[in-house]
């Protein structure tokens, strides 16, 4: 009977366990959840290179190690004369190697949504909004200031809400992309443009009109000049 208990415990155990690895780019979190006994919670020793084996009752999840892009689409922000701008922005964050179960105890496995995107977000949107619409959209210089300004009130950020649990990401960098007007104000300032450009052109014809009466007048006066010099009629 015990051979049996034996034999069909080891079965279970086996079965119930599964192979789980990792490759040069992550790096693995092992999450305990006993059924019966024994302490859960996260696995503070990360998995970070090969594989290891885990029971049915654990949970294993991967995190990236090398540096992620993370891109902000924004529609309808304002700059500071109320116009509204789109624009994208993009931020690259890399873990701290080894410190994955730190990341995932402290801030769970969405930590990007759960303590970074809202803050970014907001970020870009009180920089984008102390330009004007013409320094925005001509201006490349600009957005060397706006991203370096980002970057400090980020790491700014992150150094807060780490000395209450730690945040084992840093910022690899910052890039805004060119704002743009939104699709209305574009159309408006076509309209502007072309009004603009018909006028320009009615002006130009209007003073190659005024040039050629001038030229004839002149033309006019040195005939008049001529005959009279010469002692000739009008006929």
């Amino acid at each position: 009977m015990r051979k049996f208990l034996f034999i069909l415990t080891s079965i279970m155990m086996f079965t119930s366990c599964s192979l789980c690895g990792v490759d040069g780019t992550t790096e693995g979190v092992f999450i305990k959840k006993p059924l019966f006994f024994g302490k859960g919670g996260v696995e503070m020793d990360a998995l970070t290179e090969g594989s290891e084996w885990k029971v049915f009752s654990t949970d294993f999840v991967t995190y990236t190690k090398v540096p992620v892009k993370y891109t902000e689409v924004f529609d309808d922000v304002f700059c500071n004369d109320n116009t509204p701008m789109d624009l994208s922005a993009h931020l690259t964050l890399q873990l701290v190697e080894g410190k994955s179960p730190i990341l995932h105890s402290n801030y769970g496995f969405n930590w990007y949504d759960n303590v970074v995107k809202e803050t970014f977000r907001k970020t870009v949107r009180n920089f984008i909004s102390t330009y004007g619409m013409y320094t925005l959209t001509s201006d490349r210089e600009v957005y060397d200031a706006i991203e370096i300004d980002i970057a400090e009130k980020l790491n700014t950020y992150f150094a807060k809400i780490g000395e209450d649990k730690e945040f084992p990401i840093r910022i690899v960098n910052v890039v805004v992309d060119k704002a743009k007007p939104n699709n209305s104000v574009m159309e408006e300032l076509n309209k502007t443009a072309t009004m603009a450009q018909a006028k320009l052109t009615e002006i130009k014809q209007q003073e190659v009109e005024d040039e050629r009466k001038i030229t004839e007048r002149k033309r006019g006066l040195a005939d008049k000049e001529y005959r009279l010099t010469m002692g000739m009629t009008s006929a």
